[in-house]
């Protein structure tokens, strides 16, 4: 009699869920800053021009310079807005370049970040976005991409040097970029779309620009999501559609079946100091296959100046030129 034998295949557990805190944070700049020591919207030859390096700020347009110790108190909170986030991936808006990131790490961060991307982008004011890993963070950067030199309309993107104004850059579709970053994360591959968005200026030129940047984002996420990478926009998208009632601009990201909001109604994160209102302009849409566990808002390194917010702040946050930012470092933690 023949005897036939059961195989018994392996057993191979999933590894266990991992959770990621997703920050992002415009931090207004960091240490360097151009100004224009006359007034900026008036034509100047370069020797206008002055690059404060170090532990300076501008003030104003007028190109007056904040003192050592204020701005020193102030890039001490914004670091401290950072750290209580306590995010595992950080995107970050209005800094300068990646020296000035490494530097901001290494003197006020204590090197919480051991990796960092930043690729200069298209705003003549030398404003950019990126990307921190925190050290120890089991994610690995598998690609980036950038798209600084996508057109408007077919057209192409040229740049000048121009003595009014520095550096400009013409027919680009990006106001600064949509860096592209292809993480893996514990076997699985998320893409983070960090932006920064056109700024509101009361035109319908800035609402259409903006509008078309929505849609390319939202493109760029299907493209991600189509080769099995989880798409995440996140960054400053520069407008509130509940306080800006006819502002439909980000209505292909904010009504995407594909992508999920999970901010609950009446989430704020920008305090606007000369109106004094308060509005949402950053924001974290993960892809709908993504679990998002967890949000948090900090708070604690806005002026004083913003009544609507009545909870702690930091010890030496008060009316001018201490705060962390005008921005709250908004995180979301997700489940891979």
């Amino acid at each position: 009699m023949n005897q036939s034998s059961t195989l018994i295949s392996p057993h191979f557990k999933e590894d266990p869920p991992m959770q990621i805190r997703l920050t992002t944070f415009n931090v207004e700049n960091l240490f360097n800053r151009y100004a224009y020591l006359d007034l900026p919207w008036e034509g100047r030859s370069y020797e206008k021009f002055v690059l404060a390096t170090g532990l300076a700020s501008i003030a104003s347009r007028q190109g007056d310079l904040v003192s050592y110790p204020t701005t020193e108190i102030q890039r001490n909170n914004t670091a401290q807005a950072i750290l209580d986030s306590r995010p595992d991936i950080l995107t970050v808006q209005e800094i300068e370049n990646i020296y000035t990131l490494r530097n901001f790490n290494d003197q006020y961060l204590d090197d919480y970040f051991d990796r960092m991307i930043a690729i200069d982008g298209n705003d003549p004011r030398g404003i950019d976005v990126g990307l921190l890993i925190k050290k120890g963070c089991s994610a690995d950067v598998v690609n980036v991409r950038t798209h600084v030199d996508e057109g408007q309309d077919g057209k192409s993107v040229t740049r000048s040097a121009d003595a009014a104004w520095g550096y400009r850059v013409f027919n680009a579709l990006f106001s600064r970029d949509c860096l592209e970053v292809d993480l893996k994360v514990n076997k699985k591959f998320i893409t983070l779309l960090v932006n920064h968005l056109k700024a509101q200026d009361g035109t319908a030129a800035s609402v259409k620009r903006r509008t078309v940047q929505a849609k390319r984002v939202a493109e760029i996420a299907k493209a991600a999501a189509d080769e099995s990478r989880s798409p995440i926009v996140i960054g400053d998208l520069n407008v509130d559609p509940t306080v800006n009632k006819g502002d439909k601009s980000l209505d292909s990201l904010l009504k995407s079946s594909a992508l999920k909001d999970p901010f609950p109604a009446g989430t704020w994160t920008h305090y606007y100091t000369s109106e004094r209102k308060i509005s949402r302009l950053d924001y974290i849409l993960p892809h709908k296959s993504l679990k998002v566990v967890g949000t948090d808002i900090v708070r604690k390194g806005l002026t004083t100046k913003c009544q609507q917010y009545s909870g702690p702040r930091y010890p030496t946050v008060g009316q001018e030129h201490t705060e962390a930012s005008d921005h709250c470092p908004t995180t979301v933690v997700i489940e891979i």
